[in-house]
């Protein structure tokens, strides 16, 4: 005997039915958007580091490229006469290449940078060329190993400033937004911590490590402005000795995952198709 239903008796399971789903679909997205909103405060998961696809020369010859989904970010420096350390541009040498950052980018593992070198007691100029690469609001730039074994003399130039350059003109970095610390977990460990102000200043912080280290531990940034043509990073080093500092740069960009952007799109569509059939 075949079942029968009224209409009335449909109407009312049908719409059990979308109460149920749309539960189901709201559930789902405030649980995915909640863990996309968790993973943007405290750890970045979901990110991979840009790897150096090319480079050659030394000191003003010096040519890199980091190459990444949205494009590629060329490296130049310009130093005073003298002012080149002999580690600069020797991006695969023994004590910085590899790095990794994994307690605020988890699953990135071993990773590459770019390395600048300025003898104390010169100046330098190591600049980023983001003409080549889309930004986005969460494009990665970071810092590692600054010297702290000098200071700015009073009313000179900061030992490191970092500016942007916008329709052409030097801009201080203060829109970017503030990642996070951590040492570099596959060499030195810090001895104070990279600070840079809204002028784009690089000084060092706190002690850490029980003052037990070399130089600064690493900082990131993110939100550069997505119509920054440059990076650069002026260095000033006051007297100290022959050798110099040895300076970690990176980039990183956001990868999303697949299945939680599929999960969330299928959730808010199905909100959208209850909503259209009970008018809501």
């Amino acid at each position: 005997m075949s079942s029968t239903c009224f209409p009335s008796h449909c109407q009312s399971t049908f719409r059990a039915i979308l109460h149920s789903l749309t539960r189901f679909a709201v559930a789902t997205a405030i649980v995915l958007l909640a863990m996309e909103s968790y993973s943007q405060a405290a750890i970045y998961p979901g990110y991979q580091f840009l790897p150096l696809t090319n480079f050659s020369g030394t000191g003003n010859a010096t040519f890199a490229q980091f190459t990444g989904t949205n494009g590629v970010i060329t490296v130049s420096h310009s130093f005073s006469p003298g002012g080149a350390g002999t580690a600069d541009n020797q991006n695969f040498i023994v004590g910085f290449n590899p790095s990794q950052f994994t307690n605020l980018f988890p699953g990135t593992g071993l990773v590459q940078g770019h390395l600048a070198q300025t003898v104390y007691n010169h100046t330098s100029q190591v600049e980023f060329n983001l003409q080549g690469y889309a930004i986005t609001p969460n494009t990665v730039f970071g810092m590692w190993n600054t010297t702290d074994e000098v200071t700015a003399p009073v009313g000179g130039n900061p030992v490191y400033r970092v500016q942007l350059v916008i329709a052409n003109t030097l801009t201080n970095p203060s829109m970017l937004s503030y990642m996070g610390n951590q040492d570099n977990q596959t060499q030195v460990q810090g001895r104070h911590s990279l600070v840079m102000n809204a002028n784009g200043d690089i000084t060092f912080g706190g002690t850490i490590n029980g003052g037990i280290g070399t130089h600064t531990d690493a900082a990131f940034w993110r939100s550069i402005p997505t119509g920054t043509q440059k990076i650069i990073v002026y260095g000033d080093l006051p007297p100290l000795n022959t050798i110099g500092d040895g300076v970690g740069y990176y980039f990183a960009e956001l990868v999303p995952e697949p299945t939680s952007f599929v999960l969330l799109s299928l959730g808010l569509l199905t909100i959208g198709a209850t909503c259209r059939q009970r008018r809501c």
